[in-house]
């Protein structure tokens, strides 16, 4: 009986030290993908926009049609222009980004989890949220993404601000 204890409580440990680790993946960052990532499109979103295009290299005023932004970076971008917010996610954990915003000023148009490589095709992949918004009025506003776990308590903030021109 004492064997089986042992064994079930080390097993308790080892799964939750792999929710930690796994759980560790949220930090917000932008991420470039791979032809092995998937997406999984998610939300209550119009998906009539453009598609979304992320680089390494964007830049933070608006030239093209989408942006991706950078975090901490001031966002600019024209009167009817899209950009990206990317973010680190792991939907699997039931964690998830809940973006607040002035819908006078943006409209969410799209929002897609792009699954990190999974050449093994393991269940619970970390991977990246992409968020894309379209400038509606002029004006500087603010996007808060509150990271809300399955119990509905926020456990991270980020804020970008957004100026349309």
């Amino acid at each position: 009986m004492e064997k089986k204890r042992v064994f079930i409580t080390g097993l308790v440990i080892a799964l939750l030290s792999f929710t930690v680790l796994v759980a560790g993946n949220n930090a917000s960052s932008a991420v470039q993908t791979s032809e092995n990532a998937s997406i999984t499109k998610t939300g209550n979103v119009n998906t009539s926009s453009a598609p979304v295009q992320t680089s390494e290299n964007a830049s933070m005023t608006k030239t093209g049609n989408v942006t991706n932004a950078t975090p901490g970076e001031p966002v600019t971008v024209a009167q009817g222009r899209s950009f990206t917010i990317t973010l680190r996610s792991n939907p699997s954990t039931g964690y998830r980004w809940d973006p607040q915003y002035d819908r006078a000023a943006l409209s969410l148009t799209d929002s897609v989890f792009i699954s990190d490589p999974n050449p093994h095709n393991l269940v619970g992949v970390p991977g990246s949220q992409v968020f894309t918004f379209q400038g509606l009025a002029k004006g500087t506003t603010t996007i808060t993404f509150d990271n809300v776990s399955p119990s509905q308590i926020v456990t991270e903030q980020t804020t970008y601000t957004v100026t349309v021109t």
